[in-house]
């Protein structure tokens, strides 16, 4: 009972929010235990006087280069947003995917795979679509590789969770169609490897398409010859004939 009681006797999250707020390393990292606990807890109440500044704190966790506590801040977060109700955690979406997305640059894989975590939640709360209004515009040319590598790896992502017509892919395919020629190398194969699934998710029309993107020619042959092997190996999702508009080609 003694463990516990600290716990018991918090009545708000404002007992939280000094450490929070906090800028010393070990303030952060003792108080995350304490606060993850408490959040677990359905009976524990999760009001706060300051829920900005309590979500912008978590955020600057989010944002340090201590890697613990950037994990930490994800994980928070996470918690936060599954136990908020949606019209509460509104107003905190898009400052929330924003910095999520930056975590794609970070070296580390255990952050990057938390921040893909994260954002997929965020997807599932409110929707794809409005996930990636947000995150679009800022990552599939950023000046970090590993973010335009890993905002592919969410579209794959993305696509096995909630379908082909949850999301704009018309609007996404011209970008992804540019890192096909990337100057990193990552970046370039993620590409090919993203063109394929979303040819595995919506069929022949994703053919059409990119044929009228500035792809060199031996790049689109093994794009071509990707695509017939998708089909020959039975892992198509879409028909090949398909004609649905879940994706509306905009040939610009």
């Amino acid at each position: 009972m003694a463990d516990s009681s600290s716990i018991i006797e918090t009545k708000t999250l404002d007992h939280f929010y000094p450490s929070i707020q906090s800028k010393e390393p070990n303030v952060r990292l003792d108080c995350f235990s304490k606060l993850e606990d408490y959040l677990s807890d359905e009976n524990n109440s999760i009001e706060c006087e300051d829920l900005a500044g309590f979500i912008n704190g978590l955020l600057k966790w989010v944002e340090s280069s201590n890697y613990r506590i950037s994990y930490n801040g994800l994980r928070i977060v996470e918690q936060l947003l599954e136990r908020l109700d949606s019209y509460e955690f509104e107003s905190y979406l898009e400052n929330v995917s924003l910095v999520t997305l930056d975590r794609f640059g970070d070296g580390k894989d255990q952050i990057r795979e938390a921040a893909s975590h994260l954002l997929l939640k965020l997807m599932k709360a409110f929707t794809p679509q409005r996930i990636w209004d947000f995150i679009q515009p800022v990552s599939f040319e950023n000046k970090q590789f590993r973010i335009r590598e890993e905002i592919q790896r969410l579209l794959v992502q993305t696509l096995n969770k909630f379908g082909a017509s949850t999301i704009q892919l018309n609007k996404l395919v011209p970008l992804i169609c540019k890192l096909v020629s990337d100057s990193n190398g990552n970046v370039r194969q993620q590409a090919i490897d993203t063109l394929v699934e979303i040819y595995r998710h919506v069929g022949e029309k994703v053919r059409g398409d990119i044929a009228k993107r500035d792809i060199p020619e031996a790049k689109l042959k093994q794009l071509y010859d990707k695509f017939d092997d998708v089909v020959a190996s039975g892992r198509m999702i879409a028909k090949t004939s398909d004609t649905t508009d879940d994706y509306a080609l905009v040939i610009p």
